[in-house]
């Protein structure tokens, strides 16, 4: 079966492993990055995820039949400042496991397939929505990492303009005949790495009531 799919609006990388998997806490390798959206941006998909946590949670709470469970933390944060103060913005984290390298596409849609991906490169993410229930940490749902679109690239700790380049008409690189086009996986989600983190404000909700039920009424 099919998982709900998301694709966001342009916004701002942080910490992309898109070229190759990261393999620092985890000795498997996963492909993840961080994308920073404006809260306008961020709320359509913040309510597609909050829609999809709370059928699982309903789906959960009459299988155990109980009133209430246990709730992971959502996959979404206010971007803080070095003070600890909200930005205005949102974190949106995706993640996939090394087996399953995300599609990368250019602004006009052809293949990428040698792009070194930096932080504050602007790219647009596509990810399925995979809910989950795990003892441990309750219900929760996990943004898969399916394809990625590279609207602005940074490469490098800051790109040509650290050698007085910029941006202007002329070469770009070619796209490569044949190159692998990207297949939707039915990879099962297993247990998700838990990260305490702060939601959005929602509709003037307090936040930590939306953290604790993800919006969920």
């Amino acid at each position: 079966m099919a998982k709900p799919t998301i694709t966001t609006p342009t916004g701002v990388a942080l910490y992309p492993w898109l070229s190759k998997p990261d393999t620092k806490y985890n000795k498997d390798g996963e492909y993840k990055v961080d994308l920073v959206l404006s809260k306008k941006d961020a709320k359509p998909i913040i309510d597609d995820i909050n829609g999809v946590f709370q059928e699982n949670l309903d789906l959960e709470m009459k299988r155990q039949k109980k009133k209430t469970i246990k709730t992971a933390n959502p996959p979404y944060a206010d971007q803080l400042d070095d003070d600890g103060k909200p930005t205005g913005n949102v974190i949106i984290k995706f993640k996939s496991k090394a087996a399953y390298k995300p599609a990368i596409f250019d602004a006009k849609g052809g293949v990428v397939t040698d792009a070194e991906i930096w932080s504050g490169s602007e790219i647009r993410v596509n990810a399925a929505m995979y809910p989950y229930f795990v003892d441990s940490v309750g219900a929760g749902v996990s943004l898969k990492l399916r394809a990625v679109q590279i609207i602005k690239l940074v490469e490098g700790s800051e790109g040509a303009g650290r050698f007085g380049f910029e941006e202007t008409s002329g070469y770009t690189q070619p796209q490569t005949e044949g190159a692998e086009v990207f297949t939707e996986s039915t990879e099962e989600v297993k247990e998700p790495e838990v990260v305490k983190i702060q939601s959005p404000d929602d509709g003037g909700k307090d936040v930590a009531d939306i953290v604790s039920k993800w919006g969920a009424k």
